[in-house]
């Protein structure tokens, strides 16, 4: 897998596993939803300089998420959290995207 896509896929994987089921459920923590947000920050970071204008956007969404989060706004960070997991699916597939003009990234 290339780079671009498997950062892509452990982003998506920290997401769907992770940060989302403790978003969910009322027994989490505000320590635990803060470690998962800095889970997720930290896997866009590393991986948005190969997604071009995606991987500032999403690193934006995610803070914005986190500072609903704080806010107490769980499900509007749960909204925020899966349109990431959606776009981050879809870097980490095989097909190209529309964010790409239909090209893969050298």
């Amino acid at each position: 897998m290339q780079p671009h896509r498997r950062a892509a896929w452990h982003a998506y994987l920290a997401i769907a596993t992770d940060l989302l089921p403790a978003l969910r459920s009322a027994a989490s923590t505000e320590t635990v939803l803060s470690e998962q947000f800095a889970a997720l920050s930290e896997r866009l970071a590393a991986g948005h300089r190969w997604w071009g204008p995606d991987g500032h956007r999403m690193m934006a969404i995610a803070a914005r998420a986190d500072a609903m989060h704080h806010c107490g706004d769980h499900a509007g960070a749960a909204v925020l959290v899966r349109a990431l997991a959606v776009r981050l699916f879809a870097i980490s597939s095989s097909t190209p995207t529309a964010s790409r003009d239909g090209c893969d990234p050298p």
